[in-house]
């Protein structure tokens, strides 16, 4: 005899049969029939979203080929692993996230992280993973961070504690994407603290994730409020480098 359980799934996936019968999913890139296994894009566009061969140095954008510090600029500021530049495949991909609410696409980035990270580290490496915050009047109009729903997905792949509480955004700032690389590093200096009274930091190896980076001024910022926290290695993960 069936249980309940397996009788709603198994009426939930006719149902979902039945919806995309009369609806079929398109994907969020191309409009054509969406065929991925996120059901969200279609295979093509889906396999487009490919991240870069190696990490790369946030000061001199020099790519990484061994080990995870630039030895041009030694001792590097931060490392960061990206999916790729943000061209209008990511784009859409983000803004949608962000700003259409559609959550299962961070799943889709954070799964294809993931699989970036480990070819840069094992997959014991990280001790915990921390999302860029938002400023709360921010999150209190979008409803969600999105840097922290592509976090979650990291963790769910890689099993590695995520703690969205731990940095703050202590002030509110100007919206990075229209200021210029100088006034983005002041708008964002010291903007971001750490509670942590437990100490679950201290000595720790931290991926901090954000959707994306342009300057690396925001990441620059959280990495150093991590540090003065007692962190110890930060390297950042982002679903797309700006150029």
């Amino acid at each position: 005899m069936y249980s309940h359980i397996a009788i709603v799934k198994s009426c939930s996936g006719l149902f979902q049969g039945l919806f995309d019968l009369v609806y079929p999913p398109v994907c969020g890139i191309c409009k054509f029939p969406a065929d991925s296994p996120d059901r969200l894009f279609c295979q093509n566009c889906y396999n487009r979203i490919e991240g870069f061969d190696y990490p790369y140095c946030i000061k001199c954008r020099a790519f990484i080929m061994s080990g995870l510090t630039c030895q041009t600029c030694k001792p590097a500021p931060l490392t960061i692993v990206s999916l790729g530049y943000f061209d209008e495949n990511l784009r859409t991909i983000i803004h949608d996230l962000k700003f259409y609410g559609l959550k299962p696409v961070a799943a889709t980035l954070g799964y294809k992280l993931a699989d970036v990270i480990l070819e840069s580290v094992p997959l014991d490496y990280f001790d915990a993973i921390v999302p860029v915050p938002l400023h709360y009047s921010r999150l209190e109009k979008r409803g969600f961070n999105q840097a922290e729903e592509i976090a979650l997905s990291i963790g769910a792949c890689l099993n590695i504690p995520v703690y969205s509480n731990l940095l703050i955004m202590t002030r509110k700032t100007k919206q990075q994407a229209r200021l210029s690389a100088s006034e983005r590093i002041l708008n964002v200096c010291d903007a971001f603290t750490v509670k942590d009274e437990t100490g679950i930091l201290q000595g720790k190896k931290i991926l901090l994730v954000d959707d994306v980076t342009t300057t690396g001024a925001t990441l620059l910022e959280n990495c150093k409020a991590l540090k003065a926290a007692g962190a110890g290695k930060v390297i950042s993960a982002v679903a797309a480098t700006a150029v």
